[in-house]
């Protein structure tokens, strides 16, 4: 509003000129808001497909009528989800508001202007009457001193009238303006609507969430002590995983240490005193190393519920969770697929852990643990995307898919490794 105030103030008694550069400049905001509200809705999908996506893994689960934590976990971020939604809800409700106003006063404007120009065109109208009922447009030409003068006279007159259907047109144009301006304006005042709607309706269903957790943190506090028990029973199977894991990295370097030797003898004895590190292996760590932050996910639906590292679950104090890498929570069934290209360089099974693989990346390696299934073998070539083989299902009804990324004997955290979502 003081936007646009300012502008007329600036232009006073507007030209054509002056208004189409105040409508510019209205237009040129509006589409610049239209655009940040494209990215809003965008947003506003893609948290809304992940909380469809968190839902139906919450179901799997609930399905077993036994609460469990990880139901919790996949609660805890169908809440953040929708706190999230919520709140880019109300940054678009924000946002119509503001292009409501844009458009109230590129609709005035253009109401005023219209105002105008029928005025203008009403006061040539009468006055182009009067002339010809008093005859004075021809007595105008007829009394030309000469034939010249009179075709002169004669393409005047129809200069004013060209200007008077030139007055119309324009004021034609104006009312189809005024029109569309208006229909922008209730199409906008429309969405706000919806999206007060859309708001309400998820306040709504983040006090139920919060209600369901609840309860299931109530049921889970009853049995503490024994999901304490299963959860030291995990740790000692990832406690193996781990050890099982560290062996075969240290087998690989250990190999990869021995060629570089038998490499290195090789060509001291031939007189090449060259680097013993082959160009492929250089080139593989390098590349890998240089996609750090832009590695594909192992699965192509999920969300990351236990993340890297020791810490305190966020509900029960008394329970620390620790993670070599990070748990993925899928759908059952999904597919696990390579981050990048390299070569199968174990295949573990560990008890209650089911089945993994470890890709060799030159000087990183990637582990893919909790798999029902293998595709690949030892040795095999893979390319980024290759199928290694099924996540599996546990007795919960979860699919959760174990990755890790490793520098050597190096454990690093995989979140700072895989693209955003």
């Amino acid at each position: 509003m003081f936007q646009a105030a300012t502008l007329r103030s600036t232009y006073g008694k507007r030209s054509l000129l002056g208004l189409l550069i105040l409508i510019g400049i209205l237009l040129g905001n509006s589409l610049n808001a239209q655009t940040s509200r494209k990215a809003l809705e965008a947003k506003r999908k893609r948290v809304q497909r992940e909380i469809a996506q968190s839902q139906r893994i919450l179901k799997s689960t609930q399905s077993k009528k036994q609460a469990t934590l990880h139901q919790l976990s996949t609660l805890n971020r169908i809440i953040t989800q929708r706190q999230e939604l919520i709140e880019n809800l109300e940054k678009e409700v924000v946002a119509t508001e503001e292009e409501i106003v844009r458009q109230y006063e590129i609709l005035s404007i253009l109401q005023e202007d219209l105002k105008k120009e029928k005025a203008k065109l009403n006061q040539t109208v009468k006055k182009a009457y009067k002339t010809r009922k008093s005859g004075r447009e021809m007595a105008f030409i007829f009394s030309s001193k000469s034939v010249k003068q009179a075709v002169r006279r004669w393409k005047y007159l129809r200069k004013v009238s060209d200007y008077r259907r030139f007055q119309i047109a324009q004021l034609n144009d104006q009312q189809v303006k005024v029109e569309n301006a208006l229909n922008a304006l209730n199409r906008i005042r429309k969405e706000k609507t919806q999206l007060l709607m859309a708001q309400e309706q998820e306040r709504k269903k983040l006090e139920s969430d919060k209600n369901k957790k609840t309860s299931l943190v109530s049921e889970l506090s009853k049995k503490e002590d024994s999901l304490n028990n299963r959860i030291a029973q995990k740790q000692k199977q990832m406690a193996q995983l781990n050890a099982a894991i560290k062996k075969a990295i240290a087998r690989e370097i250990e190999a990869e240490r021995k060629r570089r030797e038998r490499e290195a003898a090789r060509r001291k004895k031939s007189g090449n005193t060259a680097s013993s590190k082959t160009p492929r292996s250089s080139a593989l760590s390098s590349s890998f190393k240089k996609n750090k932050g832009n590695l594909p996910w192992p699965v192509s639906q999920g969300f990351v519920s236990q993340t890297f590292g020791v810490h305190k679950h966020p509900e029960f104090k008394n329970i620390t969770l620790q993670n070599n890498g990070i748990d993925i929570t899928t759908t059952p069934g999904q597919s696990v697929k390579t981050v990048f290209k390299g070569t199968v360089s174990a295949i573990l099974s560990i008890p209650g852990e089911g089945d993994a693989v470890l890709v060799n990346h030159g000087d990183y390696f990637s582990v893919y643990s909790r798999m029902s299934s293998i595709n690949v073998s030892k040795g095999q070539k893979l390319n980024v995307g290759d199928v290694l083989g099924k996540v599996m299902t546990d007795d919960d009804g979860k699919a959760v898919l174990q990755f890790q990324v490793w520098e050597g004997q190096t454990k690093q955290n995989p979140e700072t490794w895989l693209k955003g979502r």
